[in-house]
């Protein structure tokens, strides 16, 4: 098993023990805990490697396809916390009439396989948590269960990228290493500098950010405990 392989492995162990930690006094959320994983061992291997260069990958998050608002939206607050680099892909078979399109992380072998995963988790907690939003204020109209999804998924991760600030926030305060560690590398910024064009752009939905949906989801986004468990 490789030293990344043993890490992702540690990383999903403390997410369930997180997970069934049950006090929240004594127990960090998944993030949390990922992410000081992260930090903790990008400072050994900055010391195992020290002088020399680590290898630059990139991983799709999909296949080409429609690219939903909500991916565009969460992939962003993702790189900025995991120490990637992102950028959509094109394509445009000669059977098919519209181009698709593809998310695709650039980083670290450990930084992409964490981002990945994170970027998943979050992803279905936020459509577990919509649904029983949606079921519990009992909307029958497909209209009106398609904003509410909307405001619900925006209040999420705008919740999401609230709690992430203030982990750094945490981090800083307890080493001050944190704040540079945590930082994308260069050398992956100048990789996607001189290989990546382009800029993402895509038009917001309209949605109410004063809504019982958006506020239920920034709650949840602040406090969401991220695991496979609850979809077992």
């Amino acid at each position: 098993m490789s030293i990344n392989d043993k890490i992702l492995d540690k990383i999903r162990n403390l997410l369930s023990l997180a997970e069934d930690g049950g006090n929240d006094e004594e127990s960090q959320t998944a993030l949390l805990m990922a992410q000081k994983l992260m930090l903790k061992y990008k400072i050994s291997q900055d010391e195992l490697n020290e002088g020399g260069k680590q290898e630059i990958i990139i991983k799709s998050l999909s296949v080409y396809k429609r690219l939903y608002w909500w991916e565009k939206v969460l992939v962003k607050i993702i790189s900025e916390n995991f120490r990637v680099m992102f950028y959509v892909q094109s394509n445009r078979l000669p059977h098919q009439k519209s181009v698709q399109r593809k998310l695709v992380l650039m980083g670290y072998p450990e930084d992409v396989e964490l981002a990945y995963e994170v970027f998943y988790l979050a992803a279905e907690s936020m459509k577990h948590y919509a649904g029983i939003h949606i079921k519990d204020n009992n909307e029958d109209s497909t209209l009106a269960q398609a904003q509410i999804r909307k405001a619900y998924y925006q209040g999420f991760m705008d919740g999401l990228d609230h709690k992430f600030a203030k982990q750094r926030e945490e981090m800083a305060d307890d080493n001050e290493k944190f704040a540079l560690i945590i930082k994308t590398p260069q050398d992956v910024v100048d990789k996607f500098n001189q290989e990546i064009n382009g800029s993402l752009a895509f038009k917001q939905p309209d949605l109410s950010r004063n809504s019982h949906a958006y506020h239920d989801g920034y709650d949840r986004g602040q406090n969401v405990s991220l695991t496979n468990k609850y979809l077992d």
